[in-house]
């Protein structure tokens, strides 16, 4: 009996180290998770939002999941929110360029080290367009001599906020051109497709936003795109230079990105990412951002900070420029 006891006691002992050798039980969702986002319905990042709360749901990746609009001071609400949630996973937000820019000109006090990069999603081009019955401005070297000559004479609407995505690459060219950025009369609206709106109603000149505002009308023959921000011709918009090849060396990328509070833990990115990284190789989330134009841009959490660090110095140097800077 001393020896089956001994044994056994070995066993006991043997068993207890080797459970905890093995590392601790991966962390996933004990409660409803909260996917925020800073616009309306029917936004952009509202629209991504609401596809990927649908394929998590249809493939039964995870269904305790709702997606939550906090609208105001151009995405700024949805941040504050979200980070005074520290230390919980549970709940994300969608970023775009507007949460850098709201940062670097002091309308947000929330920058990059302040909350958890998780993944980014999608990546978009901007377009500058023109009504196609605009005869003086056929082209985009005629409107960079109309701009050179005065600033003021071109009214461009750039989307929702100044200090997005088309506003850096607007900004860009403006420079690039040898015209003064601080002098361009520029105005926002609620959003891309108003901007558009506008545009064909002939209350503006240009129109540099979100080149899925634009692609449509061109095709229908409605606007006419001068150049789009992307570092290839796109495929849906073949026949449209980029600007690149109009000898302006200016590449912008509107980025989709999902981040967490600050504080939370390296195995709740871990599971955040790779989940993202699923839905990102689904084919249903591949068409659907085909269909807005956006590319397909998965990048798992480090190097998705590595971006937000260097789009953040890119926004600080340009909207310093242009006055906008704290």
């Amino acid at each position: 009996m001393r020896t089956l006891s001994v044994s056994l006691a070995c066993l006991v002992s043997f068993i207890s180290a080797a459970a905890h050798a093995q590392p601790q039980t991966a962390w996933q969702p004990q409660r409803q998770v909260e996917l925020v986002v800073g616009s309306g319905p029917g936004g952009g990042n509202d629209r991504n939002a609401r596809a990927l709360q649908k394929i998590l749901f249809e493939n039964k990746w995870l269904l305790n999941i709702s997606v939550v609009n906090k609208v105001g001071g151009s995405g700024a609400l949805s941040y504050t929110y979200v980070n005074g949630h520290a230390n919980d996973a549970h709940f994300l937000v969608l970023v775009r360029q507007g949460f850098l820019s709201n940062h670097v000109s002091g309308r947000s006090p929330i920058g990059i080290n302040d909350m958890t990069p998780i993944a980014m999603l999608a990546s978009e081009a901007s377009g500058i367009a023109v009504r196609a019955g605009n005869t003086a401005l056929k082209s985009l070297p005629d409107m960079i001599e109309r701009l050179n000559k005065d600033p003021l004479s071109l009214t461009t609407s750039l989307g929702s906020s100044r200090g997005g995505s088309p506003h850096l690459m607007f900004a860009l060219l403006a420079k690039a051109a040898g015209i003064d950025a601080r002098r361009l009369k520029v105005v926002t609206f609620s959003g891309g497709a108003e901007s558009a709106t506008q545009l064909l109603g002939g209350h503006i000149d240009l129109s540099a936003v979100s080149i899925d505002n634009l692609a449509p009308h061109h095709k229908s023959g409605a606007m006419r795109i001068l150049g789009v921000s992307s570092a290839q011709r796109l495929a849906v918009l073949s026949d449209v230079p980029t600007l690149r090849e109009q000898g302006y060396d200016i590449q912008t990328l509107g980025f989709t990105i999902v981040m967490a509070p600050r504080g939370v833990t390296p195995a709740q990115v871990q599971y955040w990412e790779n989940l993202l990284e699923r839905v990102s190789n689904n084919a249903e989330w591949k068409r659907l951002l085909a269909a807005d134009l956006q590319d397909h841009d998965f990048r798992k959490s480090a190097p998705t900070r590595e971006l937000l660090r260097q789009q953040y110095e890119l926004t600080r140097t340009v909207l310093a420029d242009i006055g906008m800077t704290k």
